[in-house]
């Protein structure tokens, strides 16, 4: 007999309550993992596999709700053209090593302009960080080479720290740069410090040609290496400016015939006539000069032998105009006297006299210096400095110079003083007639500075009259 309805409701009852019980154990069985008991109306949803935490990818933050404020315009250095930017930037690399650095980590666009401007990146301060100045020397491409080894360096922090400079470290600081000598713009090494065999282990591998080289600054006072050294296999044709202190070179016209400016330092090896005569066979091969700078320093002992024979060869500067002569001791060398006896200047128009030492007196050589050196009458500026002053110099200079537009004395313990000769009316002989374009109107007479037919020798004074 089937079962009624009565019976049939609790066994239905007690058939979905079995049913929900061995659910649940189902579950608490298979829930091993941290993800929550679904429904059985649902598809079963496999739990997300976690991902590895790690610096390079941090956990995404929750995105903040963006408050209605007005969206901000774009700075106005954005709108500058690209090659205005990249020039502010090399601008600034002129002045900062580490400049091209910090622009390039400003933001992305910076830091494009940064890589894709390959001058941005030629100067190259040589130290101990040899990865990176081999990663700039590679962002240049071909663009030439400012190759710098100076006796202190600048960090990334700003301050200012000196190099340990000794043969070694100066062969391998070197070593980075000559592979590329063939692009170098400039080459500028200096020594401050005392060491043996700097030159023979900065200049070791400049034995190849430099043909865009066009600045060479080569500076060590302390140098006591008498050898002379030939640079470049002889060949720098794009040699311009050249700046040398204690070092003996091989003057050759392959190398310095097209210099325009010099700035010469006599190393000490040779004194008296003999260093006379060394210079004036640089200024014979060097004769397109437009500015020359002249100094022999005081303190050193000559190691060479000595010429006995006065120089009288004369050598002929027809393109210079700024001649320079410099003092640092208590009276004005031999060797300078006698040089600037032997130049023949027709174009200098800017003289400048330069006391290293800022002298409170006048040297006690000057007015036989001016006894024999004849003023060019082509100057226009003059600068008179410290030992090199006497108050006569100004009125005699003033009467015997036509072209004379300005005097500028500078003097210890006394504001620099400036004389505008612009107002003043002056005596030029005009050419086919036998009188004056001009006279001046306010003085009788004027003085001139001649040179008389005498020689010049070691320690002649004249006398005050």
């Amino acid at each position: 007999m089937p079962p009624s309805s009565e019976t049939r409701a609790p066994r239905l009852t007690f058939g979905r309550s079995l049913g929900r019980i061995v659910s649940k154990l189902s579950c608490s069985f298979f829930s091993k993992t941290q993800t929550p008991p679904q429904p059985l109306n649902q598809p079963f949803a496999f739990p997300p596999i976690p991902q590895p935490r790690s610096i390079s990818r941090p956990r995404q933050l929750r995105r903040a709700r963006q408050a209605n404020y007005p969206i901000p315009h774009d700075h106005p250095i954005n709108g500058l053209p690209v090659e205005i930017l990249a020039f502010i930037f090399e601008l600034g690399a002129e002045q900062d090593t580490f400049f091209p650095i910090t622009v390039s980590h400003v933001c992305r666009d910076w830091r494009q302009i940064a890589l894709q401007t390959p001058s941005l990146w030629r100067c190259i301060t040589l130290g101990p960080e040899e990865r990176m100045w081999r990663e700039r020397i590679r962002r240049a491409h071909a663009c030439p080479l400012d190759i710098q080894l100076l006796p202190s360096r600048w960090t990334r922090s700003g301050i200012r720290r000196p190099q340990d400079l000794n043969p070694y470290t100066v062969n391998w600081y070197m070593q980075i740069a000559h592979p590329y000598i063939r692009q170098w713009r400039s080459l500028d090494v200096r020594f401050s410090e005392y060491s043996p065999y700097l030159w023979k282990a900065a200049l070791a591998g400049c034995a190849s040609p430099a043909p865009t080289l066009h600045e060479l600054s080569l500076v060590y006072r302390l140098n006591d290496d008498i050898q002379e050294f030939l640079l470049f296999a002889a060949y720098a044709p794009s040699l311009r400016r050249l700046t040398v202190d204690g070092i003996r070179l091989a003057w050759m016209p392959s190398l310095f015939a097209n210099l325009t400016f010099l700035d010469y330092t006599h190393h000490g090896f040779t004194s008296g006539h003999q260093a006379v005569y060394d210079i004036t066979s640089i200024l014979s091969v060097s004769s397109r000069l437009v500015e020359l700078r002249l100094l022999f320093p005081r303190g050193q002992i000559a190691r060479l032998p000595p010429r006995l024979d006065s120089v009288t060869k004369r050598v002929a500067l027809p393109y210079l105009t700024q001649l320079h002569l410099r003092v640092d001791g208590s009276d004005i060398p031999f060797e300078l006297a006698h040089l600037v006896t032997l130049i023949s200047t027709p174009s200098v128009t800017t003289l400048q006299l330069v006391d290293l030492s800022r002298s409170h007196h006048s040297f006690p050589s000057l007015k036989s210096f001016f006894y024999i050196y004849a003023l060019p009458p082509t100057l226009r500026f003059v600068c008179i400095g410290h030992g090199w002053y006497d108050p006569r110099m100004i009125h005699a200079m003033s009467h015997s110079l036509p072209h004379l537009v300005r005097i500028h004395v500078k003097r210890s313990r006394t504001a620099d003083q400036v004389f505008n000769m612009k107002g003043r009316v002056r005596k030029i002989p005009s050419s086919g007639s036998v009188g004056y374009q001009t006279f001046a109107q306010t003085h009788d007479r004027f003085y001139h500075i001649d040179r008389p037919n005498v020689r010049y020798f070691p320690g002649y004074k004249v006398d005050n009259p």
